[in-house]
């Protein structure tokens, strides 16, 4: 197969691998973004406990669930998806389906780091509010509808969910990587890359502000947004181009 991008070849295969996903992962998506209904039911039973009025959980606590959630989920669903393609059976197989490289690739990162995170949150999002108003509380007090008065759209909640994208660009890259010990073998890389860059960017920054220190006092907020949106989006291409190499490169 060549490497071109065909579109109608690239629908094909994009719609049938986003329904095999589906078909075998869907219950499991489903019950991480039910985990609300789950926290709903647990506080109701150990509210038994208490001979006091039931109190629902509180909103910061409910946050630190979704966050807790979507790390794991994040670093589960690449494996789940596509962990099988260093398979050598089933990766024989992921080989062999009429698509390039380049069109299994984008299928690969649109299904698990935008589709499966978006389903989730989406799900997620519809639970807690439903529980909140079984809860009794307004529907003001669900993540969905509190979430937009965190911070202004340029803020926080744009970079967290670009931050979902390449966490699970990450363990994408891991999945198709390491054909044993996925998950373990993706966190500990991401460590030792995470500490090597810190003390590249602590050294980087240490000599400018010895050097020119102005610099550093003239760093503004939306310097500080573009920095970060610089990182991400430097990432995001060395993520794509490796994720791309190695499933073109992966030998049985």
């Amino acid at each position: 197969m060549d490497n071109t991008f065909n579109f109608k070849r690239f629908g094909k295969y994009f719609a049938s691998d986003l329904t095999r996903l589906f078909s075998e992962n869907w219950l499991k998506v489903l019950c991480f973004g039910l985990i609300p209904v789950f926290a709903l039911i647990l506080s109701f039973m150990f509210s038994l406990f208490d001979p006091g009025e039931y109190t629902y959980i509180d909103y910061d606590s409910r946050v630190l669930w979704l966050t807790i959630t979507t790390g794991i989920f994040t670093i589960w669903i690449p494996s789940a998806f596509y962990g099988y393609v260093t398979d050598r059976r089933s990766g024989s197989n992921y080989t062999l389906i009429p698509a390039s490289c380049l069109e299994k690739t984008v299928s690969m990162i649109i299904n698990a780091a935008v589709i499966a995170p978006a389903a989730f949150l989406a799900i997620y999002g519809v639970s807690d509010l439903l529980t909140t108003l079984v809860a009794g509380l307004p529907s003001s007090n669900s993540l969905m509808l509190k979430m937009p008065t965190w911070y202004p759209i340029d803020g926080f909640r744009v970079y967290s969910l670009i931050s979902i994208h390449v966490m699970t660009l990450y363990f994408i890259l891991g999945a198709v990587f390491f054909r044993k010990g996925k998950i373990a073998k993706t966190i500990l890389v991401q460590f030792g890359l995470g500490v090597l860059l810190l003390f590249i960017a602590m050294t980087i920054l240490t000599r400018i502000n010895e050097e020119t220190p102005e610099i550093m006092y003239g760093l503004d907020e939306k310097a500080g947004h573009a920095l970060m949106i610089i990182q991400y989006a430097v990432q995001m291409i060395v993520l794509y181009t490796l994720i791309y190499f190695r499933i073109k490169k992966i030998q049985y």
